[in-house]
């Protein structure tokens, strides 16, 4: 397969993921299921699904479905109150879920013939956040006959059903090297600070969220963040405007902050600060509290 057809020539590293998907379009040995999988996100499994789904039903996107979590409470007609009440009781706490009338709309899609195929491909993303009723549908799907080929993507392998991940075939995704996180990321036209670098953790994906919620935070507090605050005053006027941000924001900060300081300091005893902030900031601690205690002198 020269450079002209291969269709990852776009996927940065993922040499292993790359070999064994090249083979079964190479050999025609297209599997029924596939799981990629990784120990991290961002590392390129989606853009590679899009890619093998390309080879297996060409241009053609009407032979492709997604199926991504959601937080939507609508379901469709049919479903019992029963049913209802149990689904939605995640979704009502703000946690996307994968729903069972979502893997209904699968087994519709894939009881009707191919477009321009042979036939089609399912592409079902954050497996890991199937409902369990949803994630029992999926397996007495992936147990019959059918005319498609599953690519189910999680970066949390270990909380899908082991009989799930028994019918798949596993493609194994890693860590990126620094040098292939830097050329992802070029190509995105981004500019990548070693301080991002060092907390993506090979991760192209995670370094790309980095960056942006880096330009969320105010450059005069990340100046004034660049060690510890030396005298009381400021300690406090920066404590105040950090605790009145998100809570994501906050934790975030916490991370990149740790990083840094811990590079210029060496400091352990700010390492069990950084350890117990995190800790409160999860239990939800008062922000000013614990904003206060991690950096006043």
């Amino acid at each position: 397969m020269n450079n002209k057809t291969n269709p990852f020539t776009e996927i940065i590293g993922q040499h292993t993921a790359k070999l064994l998907l090249t083979e079964a379009i190479e050999h025609n040995k297209i599997a029924p299921a596939y799981l990629f999988t990784s120990e991290i996100e961002g590392v390129g499994k989606t853009k590679t699904a899009l890619a093998f789904a390309n080879t297996i039903v060409g241009e053609n996107h009407l032979d492709v479905l997604h199926i991504k979590p959601t937080s939507s409470r609508s379901l469709l007609e049919g479903t019992s109150p029963r049913q209802l009440l149990c689904e939605n009781t995640s979704q009502q706490k703000g946690i996307p879920t994968i729903r069972v009338e979502q893997i209904r709309e699968v087994i519709e899609f894939l009881s009707t013939s191919a477009i321009n195929s042979n036939q089609k491909v399912v592409i079902i993303h954050s497996c890991d956040m199937l409902h369990p009723s949803a994630a029992n549908t999926l397996l007495k799907t992936l147990e019959e006959p059918k005319t498609g080929t599953f690519i189910v993507i999680s970066s949390h392998p270990q909380k899908l059903l082991p009989t799930i991940k028994s019918r798949c075939q596993i493609i194994p995704f890693h860590r990126l090297t620094d040098e292939e996180v830097v050329s992802v990321i070029k190509n995105q036209q981004i500019e990548l600070t070693q301080e991002i670098l060092a907390i993506s953790e090979g991760s192209p994906g995670r370094g790309i969220a980095h960056i942006k919620m880096l330009l969320s935070i105010p450059k005069a507090i990340v100046s004034q963040l660049e060690a510890p605050p030396s005298d009381i005053l400021s300690a406090l006027s920066l404590s105040n405007s950090i605790s009145s941000w998100n809570h994501e924001t906050q934790l975030w900060l916490l991370t990149y902050l740790q990083h840094n300081w811990w590079k210029k300091l060496q400091n352990t005893q700010l390492l069990a600060k950084f350890t117990q902030a995190r800790n409160q900031l999860l239990y939800h601690v008062n922000p000013r509290s614990v904003w206060d205690s991690l950096l006043l002198p």
